[in-house]
């Protein structure tokens, strides 16, 4: 009891502040011992540990992958894309979630994918991509109907195939219908006579002679876009008198583009590209033209033919097909 009146005697000794000094140094002390670390957000390290994976997915451009992260209990990650792409001596690498990744070129390259949580725990997924350059499709090869103007044997007449949809001011009619064509047939061989063809008169004449009369050939066609392609077609002309501006010649052009009405394609003024045959040998004496030429974007052409001639001129063996 003594000692407890003597503390107690102590104690009322101290000055205030120094005793509340003493309080506040016990009171931390104590927090220090209770101190501990929470757990970071979305992280279950303890329950859940993290697992790492994702899928793959190459973009319309073969050397570009596209990488979806599929990790679960995972908060941060380290992608690696298995290249060097700038030549430092370290591995191209992205933290982002998701990744998007430009390969030099074809080979396999590994990659792999860290998922981590706040509590260091990590996890490792790898795949190899195996980046190969797609093979090139053959190109179109489009079917011309009726190049050779030849009539089907159920009795469709070729020019049907050779008719626009409609001509405002103008006549559907393609050509005149003849036997004297090309001796040498669609196939390349030569028959040794006459065969179906096409055939333009002064009276259907274009050019300097558009009329309601003049007659066009059209035929819509489909192709590879942007890809080289070979027009060709065989002519005669019977006899070149001088007297049309410019001589008697055939001409075809190539759309760029399908047409519903034959005005339409005399004013848009266009082509991809455009051949002539000016060469007069004689009726049933014909000369082949040839052409290279590039397709639009869209792979949609057409096939325009026409004549300027005040007298006869045929056509036949219209053909088109990738280089």
């Amino acid at each position: 009891m003594k000692n407890f009146i003597s503390l107690k005697k102590q104690v009322s000794k101290i000055p205030l502040v120094v005793f509340a000094l003493i309080i506040g140094i016990t009171f931390t002390s104590c927090e220090d011992l209770f101190e501990y670390d929470l757990a970071e957000a979305n992280s279950k390290a303890d329950l859940t540990p993290p697992a790492a994976n994702f899928t793959a997915t190459v973009s319309n451009d073969y050397l570009i992958y596209n990488f979806s992260n599929t990790s679960v209990s995972a908060t941060d990650y380290v992608w690696s894309f298995g290249f060097d792409g700038d030549g430092d001596g370290n591995i191209d690498t992205s933290t982002e979630t998701d990744a998007e990744y430009e390969f030099p070129g074809e080979g396999t390259y590994t990659v792999t994918l860290t998922a981590s949580d706040k509590l260091n725990v990590s996890n490792t997924f790898s795949m190899d991509i195996e980046v190969v350059k797609p093979a090139v499709p053959p190109a179109i090869n489009p079917e011309i109907k009726h190049g050779d103007f030849n009539d089907n044997p159920d009795g469709k007449y070729s020019w049907d195939e050779w008719k626009i949809d409609s001509f405002t001011d103008g006549t559907r009619n393609p050509y005149n219908a003849s036997s004297d064509g090309d001796p040498v047939n669609y196939e390349g061989v030569d028959t040794g006579s006459k065969t179906r063809g096409a055939k333009w008169t002064g009276s259907t004449s274009a050019g300097p002679s558009l009329s309601s009369s003049s007659r066009f050939s059209y035929q819509a066609l489909t192709v590879t876009p942007n890809t080289e392609y070979l027009v060709e077609f065989s002519y005669a002309i019977k006899t070149d008198k001088a007297d049309i501006d410019g001589g008697d010649r055939v001409v075809l052009e190539i759309l760029d583009g399908w047409f519903s009405d034959g005005k339409d394609v005399l004013a848009s003024g266009t082509n991809l590209t455009k051949l002539e045959g000016t060469t007069a040998n004689g009726k049933g004496n014909f000369e082949v033209v040839k052409k290279l030429f590039t397709s639009n974007a869209t792979g949609e052409i057409a096939i325009w033919i026409y004549a300027i001639t005040n007298d006869e001129l045929y056509v036949d063996n219209v053909k088109l097909y990738p280089l």
